[in-house]
């Protein structure tokens, strides 16, 4: 394994992926890291939802791509990584998850009240994780809203009480990405 600072500055999203399957074990140490993670009062309100079928895959982002297309209609103008992305989306045959093999969905319990947040940095351990075991990801943060049709919460078994919180690809990836420009982020010290 790397070391854990060389992990989080290497990470990247990868959106190019070979078609090879990711071992049910790999997966299972991908949830198992995501388990460690910090929660709000330790109520580890986490769930995963784990989708290697194709099939499952390709319908769900075809369901994704209805959702996704007019909201990014209203930006398209104002920034081009939205018109980039809404022109690969109205692509014939464009795959919201990239043709990864396999997508693991983390659900958050209602109950707790950091859910939300909780699941996201479970989402980023998980992604850590999958990095330093040659494994690469992307969160597919627009098919969110999508995949909380109930139909679809249904149709894949989400347990009654859960809410999708972070669709995550996963996959061996097929080249390498580079790494986007860094911005200075905006820093307030109070001393």
């Amino acid at each position: 394994m790397k070391d854990v600072i060389e992990i989080i500055k290497t990470r990247r999203c990868v959106r190019n992926y070979k078609e090879d399957q990711i071992p049910d074990d790999d997966i299972k140490f991908l949830i198992d890291c995501a388990g460690y993670t910090p929660s709000g009062l330790n109520m580890q309100p986490w769930g995963f939802l784990v989708i290697k079928n194709k099939d499952v895959l390709r319908r769900l982002s075809e369901f994704g791509k209805k959702f996704m297309i007019p909201l990014l209609e209203q930006f398209k103008n104002t920034s081009q990584a939205a018109a980039d992305f809404l022109a690969f989306l109205k692509t014939e045959g464009s795959d919201m998850f990239y043709n990864a093999p396999l997508m693991v969905i983390i659900l958050g319990n209602n109950k707790a009240p950091t859910a939300v947040y909780d699941c996201s940095m479970a989402a980023q351990t998980m992604m850590l994780a999958a990095h330093s075991i040659g494994i690469g990801s992307c969160w597919i943060g627009g098919v969110q809203r999508a995949l909380m049709d109930e139909k679809i919460m249904k149709e894949l078994g989400v347990p009654e009480g859960y809410i999708i919180v972070a669709p995550l690809i996963f996959g061996y990836p097929k080249g390498s990405t580079e790494m986007p420009e860094r911005k200075e982020p905006e820093v307030v010290w109070v001393k």
